[in-house]
């Protein structure tokens, strides 16, 4: 290193230094500066990285060199590999490649080596502050023969402009000695911009890939591809699309547009040799005649039960005399009473601390499904409620998360998501006193409510 420094004093003794004036410095300082400010209003919110996430950065570099070197500053060009041991900390190796000169035109050619710790610290949006500390190591050659190593300082912004593409924008100062040596220290400066690309896992965590992130996921190891509710557990299925919810489906596979009972099956209710999927009177009476659509053929042009409807299109002869008939001589559904204000399904429970549904809550939801589409213009919030048992914050996520599932039943069963809502109020609003079992599992509950 010293032989180097005294060719390098000789030269200069023979020429003129040749450096970059303060006036470029300063015109440089000032475009860095105005690219920041343009930089930062265009980064994007929210920062990607975690452990395990892997940085590559190729990058260009202006150095400026000891004064004892008497090199020309100038540019040159590296990269940088770091893998994030946690979100704000990663480990970086770095290097770079420089052809300079002595005042003389002896071509010196530079290569750095650094190794450090990088912490990420965000600012605003997406925009990170960067503080790096480690160890560096330069060679000279060619025209110097030296090293030189010590402690290497980087502070720097990186600018993002996606989940896995940014800018980095730095500055390094290392304070050097040559090797095997604590004496002489010195400054070796330099500002570098590269693109930084990350690869490897990004984001939240989500090991079954099911869109929920593991500390929101109540159902961790969903299979690939399942549908999920927002809790990260499966949906309730009917996968032949015939209304009947796969659990209590016996007849799987059903064609699509087929009619079929609560059962899902395809079966003949009436007896009557016409399956369901083609029977116009489907409550034909037991050994009537039927024609190939399951209604009895009309014997003459008379009408026999006096609905005011021809036998030959009276599809429900014998109909109870002043009983109110529609058009084909059927019996008019009695009128559905319209629901109540403010309905609390008893029968609709969960696994403990979970908010999936019971076998016997999924039954008693499909008679909920029924009567609702009974009532088409009714609009209703599924409200779901806890005891006061636990923090406020986490009953009032279980009951959200209550009230989504019921919600999602009853869309799978046919009930138009526009007229549905759901909410969670936690301890809200008790039915009974918390003070004692029997109160608490009264509270724990959901509840419809008309909103129309």
């Amino acid at each position: 290193m010293q032989e180097g420094r005294n060719l390098a004093a000789r030269s200069v003794a023979r020429l003129p230094r040749r450096g970059v004036s303060w006036g470029m410095v300063r015109m440089a300082g000032h475009a860095i500066l105005a690219a920041l400010v343009s930089l930062v209003a265009l980064a994007r919110p929210a920062s990607a990285q975690r452990g395990g996430t892997v940085e590559v950065v190729p990058l260009g570099r202006y150095s400026f060199y000891p004064d004892s070197m008497a090199l020309t500053s100038g540019f040159s060009v590296g990269g940088e590999l770091g893998l994030f041991v946690t979100k704000k900390l990663s480990l970086e190796i770095g290097g770079s490649y420089a052809a300079t000169s002595l005042p003389d035109s002896t071509t010196v050619q530079v290569r750095s080596l650094t190794g450090r710790f990088l912490a990420h610290l965000p600012l605003r949006g997406q925009t990170s502050a960067l503080f790096g500390l480690g160890y560096t190591q330069h060679r000279y050659s060619q025209g110097i023969d030296a090293k030189a190593e010590g402690v290497g300082g980087l502070v720097g912004l990186r600018f993002s402009f996606g989940p896995r593409l940014g800018l980095r924008l730095e500055g390094t100062a290392d304070y050097v000695a040559p090797l095997g040596s604590a004496s002489d220290r010195e400054w070796d400066l330099g500002v570098q911009m590269g693109l930084s690309m990350y690869a490897g896992p990004i984001g939240p965590r989500d090991s079954d890939r099911d869109g929920v992130p593991n500390k929101e996921d109540g159902c961790p190891g969903t299979g690939r591809g399942e549908a999920v509710d927002p809790t990260g557990c499966p949906l309730a299925k009917d996968l032949d699309g015939d209304g009947i919810l796969d659990g209590g489906d016996k007849c799987p596979g059903t064609p699509s547009g087929q009619r079929v009972d609560l059962t899902g099956c395809n079966s003949d209710l009436d007896d009557d040799g016409v399956p369901n999927a083609i029977d116009r009177c489907p409550a034909t009476a037991p050994a009537t005649a039927t024609d190939d659509f399951g209604c009895p053929p009309p014997a003459a042009p008379v009408d026999s039960d006096s609905d005011g409807v021809p036998n030959d299109q009276d599809r429900c002869p014998g109909t109870l005399t002043g009983t109110t008939v529609d058009a084909l001589g059927c019996p008019r559904p009695p009128a559905v009473p319209p629901a109540p204000a403010r309905l609390i399904l008893h029968d609709v429970t969960f696994a403990t601390g979970s908010a999936t549904l019971t076998p016997a809550a999924q039954l008693s939801l499909r008679a909920t499904a029924t009567s609702l589409l009974a009532q088409p213009a009714a609009r209703l919030e599924v409200a779901g409620y806890t005891d006061d048992t636990g923090s406020r914050s986490v009953n009032e996520r279980v009951s959200q998360a209550r009230a989504e599932s019921v919600r999602a039943f009853l869309m799978a069963a046919g009930v138009p998501s526009d007229r549905l809502t759901a909410r969670g109020y936690g301890p809200a609003d008790p039915v009974a006193s918390n003070a004692t079992a029997g109160g608490r599992e009264l509270n724990r509950r959901v509840e419809l409510r008309r909103i129309d």
